[in-house]
This record gives structure tokens, C-alpha cells and sequence, in this order.
């Protein structure tokens, strides 16, 4: 999997693209840790995510519940194919606060919707 940082003026955005799969999830919680402050609103863009398998999925909510202890705020731009029926198969869209576009993502922050 191969992760792409932006800083923008409405938060972080994190882009994931490749495969989300059990191996990853170390780095993935590592950099975020790193990475995490208080009040950080952070925007995880899957859409270029081929695949996500359960540890990915595992993943993503603790990150969710990370920044909920922060403070901070989450939101996803989903993926299609494999990555979007995951998170709607698992109910996880529903968890997050997933969003079809980088664009709505980012002005939900400034509205406080959960989704």
C-alpha cells in the first residue's frame, strides 16, 4: 500500500491507494500516530484503493476512535468495487462519516457533520 500525505487548510488528507491488506496496518498505525495531534481533522481518500481486506477495515476504526480521543475528526472518500462493498457489506460507511467526494468531505468538517 502506498500513502500519500497533503496538508491542506481544511485538514490532513491521507490518499491510500494499492492494496489496504493485514501487512500494512502496522506502518499505517505507526504513521498516523506520528502524525496525530490534538483537534486534527483527517481525510482518508480510498479512491485509489484496490482492495481492503478485515485488518484494514480494523484499522480505519481505530483510527476513528484515535482522533475521537484527540478531539479530532475523521472522514472518509470512498473507494468503488471491493473497497466500497466492504464498507457498506460491514456497515463501516455508517460508522464513518463517508463521503463521495474529497471536496465533501472537507466541507463537512466546516458544517460538523458526522456524515
Amino acid at each position: 500500500m502506498k500513502m500519500q500525505w497533503e496538508h491542506h487548510r481544511s485538514g490532513t488528507v491521507l490518499s491510500l491507494s494499492g492494496e489496504f491488506v493485514s501487512e500494512d496496518t502496522d506502518v499505517l498505525r505507526r504513521r498516523c500516530e506520528e502524525r496525530l495531534e490534538t483537534g486534527t481533522r483527517l481525510i482518508i481518500d480510498l479512491r485509489e484503493l484496490d482492495r481492503i481486506d478485515s485488518a484494514g477495515l480494523e484499522a480505519l476504526l481505530w483510527l476513528q476512535e484515535s482522533l475521537h480521543r484527540l478531539a479530532g475528526q475523521l472522514r472518509l472518500v470512498r473507494g468503488e468495487g471491493q473497497v466500497a462493498a466492504a464498507l457498506h457489506v460491514t456497515r463501516i460507511d455508517r460508522q464513518l462519516s463517508a463521503h463521495g467526494t474529497l471536496e465533501t468531505a472537507a466541507r463537512s468538517f466546516a458544517r460538523g457533520q458526522a456524515a
